[in-house]
């Protein structure tokens, strides 16, 4: 029974930060004003997309979901420690083991392990990784807290507003605290689920891009080649 909760609760909170990241991608991260109708309605697509390219380890998701997979069941297993060591519920056990220790020391972590790594397709599981062990712990939390009310409301609020903004950094591909968790682009990890357009007219056209040196308005300076301004500042 809790187990078949846990998963429940990872698929849920899989897609409410899903959800959380697309928007996230077209209000903050993207250089667009004017929104269609279907962008902000129409989002089961991209949502799915999100969290199944979370999987993904350099273009391989049967690495990227075991890990992803084996972070989250490791993360709810140790949380049964503070069951084991301390009395039922709420105790200064149960809260220490549902803190995202292992969480935290992967993120801040990472700076060495991608000088350590670096090149190597290895860093493509850090997302992965970093998705379950979260994940992995509000699921736990959210287990512990509905059928044994383990822990403090207000602490587990907590854990969802520390790690849940980190996630949707990370899966919109953005830096954290001026570190990138993205791998080199000679990983073959580079993937943009936001260039659904890009993609839907490449292969609607099958044609290449253009080559910024065969393109005659490559060198233009101003936008739109209008050069100089044609209005005077008295109509402005």
């Amino acid at each position: 029974m809790e187990f078949f909760l846990f998963l429940l609760f990872l698929v849920f909170f899989g897609l409410v930060v899903a959800v959380f990241t697309y928007y996230a991608k077209i209000l903050f991260f993207s250089a667009k004003s004017n929104y269609r109708r279907e962008e902000l309605t129409e989002i089961r697509g991209d949502v799915l997309r999100i969290f199944l390219n979370l999987l993904e380890s350099s273009g391989n998701i049967l690495y990227g979901s075991l890990v992803f997979f084996g972070t989250a069941l490791f993360v709810w297993l140790w949380s049964f420690l503070g069951s084991v060591l301390g009395e039922k519920g709420p105790g200064i056990f149960e809260h220490i083991f549902h803190l995202p220790i292992f969480f935290l020391a992967l993120f801040f972590s990472y700076p060495i392990i991608k000088e350590a790594y670096e090149g190597r397709s290895i860093l493509g599981l850090t997302k992965p990784a970093l998705s379950g062990l979260a994940l992995g712990n509000l699921s736990s939390g959210a287990v512990h807290y509905g059928l044994d009310r383990d822990l403090y409301f207000l602490f587990y609020l907590l854990l969802f507003f520390l790690q849940a903004p980190v996630l949707v950094f990370l899966w919109n591909q953005e830096s954290i605290f001026g570190v990138s968790f993205e791998p080199n682009s000679s990983d073959g990890s580079d993937l943009d689920w936001g260039r659904r357009d890009d993609g839907e007219a490449e292969g609607s056209y099958g044609m290449d891009p253009m080559d910024e040196d065969e393109n005659p308005f490559a060198e233009e300076s101003e936008p739109y080649g209008l050069g100089d301004d044609p209005f005077s500042d008295e109509f402005k």
